[in-house]
């Protein structure tokens, strides 16, 4: 994917994954345990064989890993291309594409039974993430499952990175619970639990398990 193809948004994440994938591969596996027992967890619930969908997939690891080795249908996107490269070395049984999430190329991918996204939509202003929230609900079958982590952001404390120390938007489980209603998602749980960031840092990580809302169900929000 070129990245006059992609959104802003998609080339600002694709630079700077690019330029930390050595450093990621090698800090992150330290700080993936919440991520690890939420995929455990969804795990028993998926349909055998079941098509995934990682959105914001990195190295493949711990994720599309444990996917594939549940004998599922991975398929892994990322805007960065080193990040991809690992992916397709570690996770040889799943597929991997170049898609930014935001641009319309992602409305192509087709279906799945399952969207998992772990922090890659962390650093989005609140519309954008409403909207990378609704592109998970379409392409989501109907029954199908979305599962979104992210750290809880309360707002206005700096957060170190591997690129730096920035400001990150808020978001509150309120924040997130708020969001996913406005994408067209039903929340089914909200689940937080203790963990660190990529630096070491504790915080708090929710994971939001939701279902695509039906159509009528939509229809009836846009009404209000």
């Amino acid at each position: 994917m070129a990245a006059e193809e992609m959104t802003p948004y998609g080339r600002e994440a694709a630079e700077v994954a690019d330029q930390v994938a050595a450093q990621y591969a090698e800090e992150a596996p330290r700080h993936q345990q919440s991520q690890i027992a939420a995929v455990e967890r969804l795990l028993p619930r998926l349909p055998r064989a079941a098509r995934v969908l990682d959105a914001g997939c990195g190295t493949g690891r711990p994720t599309c890993a444990q996917l594939s080795a549940a004998g599922l249908d991975v398929t892994g996107i990322d805007v960065s291309e080193a990040m991809l490269t690992a992916a397709r070395a570690n996770v040889p049984g799943a597929r991997f594409l170049q898609v930014d999430l935001l641009s319309e190329q992602a409305a192509d991918l087709g279906t799945f039974d399952t969207v998992v996204s772990f922090f890659c939509l962390m650093n989005l202003p609140e519309p954008v993430f409403v909207s990378a929230l609704a592109r998970f609900a379409s392409l989501t079958r109907p029954g199908g499952t979305v599962l979104v982590g992210v750290p809880e952001r309360p707002g206005g404390a700096p957060v170190k990175g591997l690129s730096g120390t920035y400001h990150p938007p808020r978001c509150t489980r309120q924040d997130l619970l708020h969001r996913a209603g406005q994408a067209g998602l039903r929340v089914e749980e909200l689940d937080a639990r203790p963990g660190t960031g990529i630096m070491g840092a504790p915080e708090t990580h929710l994971y939001l398990h939701a279902h695509p809302a039906t159509r009528s169900a939509r229809s009836a929000g846009v009404r209000r």
